[in-house]
């Protein structure tokens, strides 16, 4: 199985980008691992309401979703898992023989109606809001983090 992180928007502050670097080359231990950055829609791109920005962000996204994935959209709005439940849902997805699982994250807009329910699970992190750059940190260390679970290795605690 190859994970895909798709985000909108790039890593801008160097700890970010160090820090995610990390936990990718940790993860790519244990499996492929491909880090893609879609561009922000810049300004509101019509109304005011953040639609048309949604839009043109939610397209880019699915069009670099290879074929025969399953898509796994982080939404604050999304079901809220234990590290264990996500070690447990990547062991699943493995068994499953499921070729490419991609985790997309959001702009400032969040993600697009239209790849909400095209995605096969709506994952939160938390009920807070976080920045792409940090939700996207916290995903690779889960990630990592349920990696060493199914591993049995003792980074979980």
């Amino acid at each position: 199985m190859k994970l895909h992180v798709i985000s909108v928007g790039r890593l801008r502050e160097a700890y970010f980008k160090a820090a995610c670097d990390e936990y990718a080359s940790r993860i790519r231990h244990y499996l492929p691992l491909e880090e893609l950055e879609v561009p922000s829609a810049t300004g509101d791109i019509g109304n005011g309401s953040g639609h048309g920005a949604l839009r043109v962000e939610g397209e880019s996204i699915l069009r670099q979703v290879p074929k025969s994935s399953k898509l796994i959209a982080m939404d604050v709005r999304g079901e809220r898992f234990t590290s264990e439940q996500v070690s447990q849902l990547l062991q699943a997805e493995m068994s499953a023989s499921t070729q490419h699982l991609v985790f997309a994250i959001g702009g400032a807009w969040g993600l697009s109606p239209q790849l909400l329910e095209t995605a096969n699970l709506r994952l939160s992190l938390s009920s807070m809001t976080f920045p792409h750059e940090l939700a996207r940190l916290v995903l690779l260390e889960q990630i990592y983090r349920a990696l060493t679970i199914w591993r049995g290795l003792p980074y979980h605690k």
